[in-house]
């Protein structure tokens, strides 16, 4: 394909394509960083901006600015830069200690938290208990199941009437 009048990335040696294809095939990376090695590809390969934004999907602008950061941090750019966001009160290799404090008596969830302000030295509401059970039980996926019903189902034993 000729590149005249459009923006490209710069020649890539050959070493730094296989790099990119390993990259993309990759079951650890992350889609986005996999998607951006394939639009780095395409443009050394002598696509267009506008062809490279259609077959990934995004726009013409987003590929632009992968192209750009390709120029500037080569590999580097490929990679997710930290997003803000508060940490959490309990972190997720935690979430199965608390499961267990609630397995304990799942309808009363107050009691949950009194156990787990102990163990954990942090306060959290009802609704957070209930998002780390939700997230984190067998079946809770489902937000018409109650707690008890979502503790029941993750311990094994099936609801009465439950299709599961």
């Amino acid at each position: 394909m000729e590149r005249t009048g459009r923006k490209f990335v710069s020649p890539i040696e050959p070493l730094a394509l296989k790099w990119l294809s390993l990259i993309e095939f990759s079951d650890e990376e992350s889609n986005r960083t996999k998607l951006r090695a394939q639009a780095i590809r395409l443009s050394n390969s002598g696509y267009s901006i506008n062809q490279i934004s259609q077959i990934c999907l995004t726009t013409q602008e987003t590929v632009s600015k992968w192209i750009d950061g390709w120029e500037k941090y080569q590999f580097d750019s490929l990679i997710d830069k930290p997003r803000p966001g508060r940490t959490p009160l309990i972190p997720g290799e935690k979430h199965d200690e608390v499961i267990d404090i609630v397995k304990k008596n799942p309808k009363q969830l107050k009691s949950a938290i009194t156990e787990i302000e102990e163990v954990f030295g942090e306060k959290i509401s009802v609704k957070t208990l209930k998002r780390i059970i939700k997230k984190n039980c067998v079946g809770a996926g489902d937000g018409n199941l109650s707690k008890a019903s979502a503790m029941r189902m993750s311990s094994g034993k099936r609801k009465k009437g439950s299709k599961f």
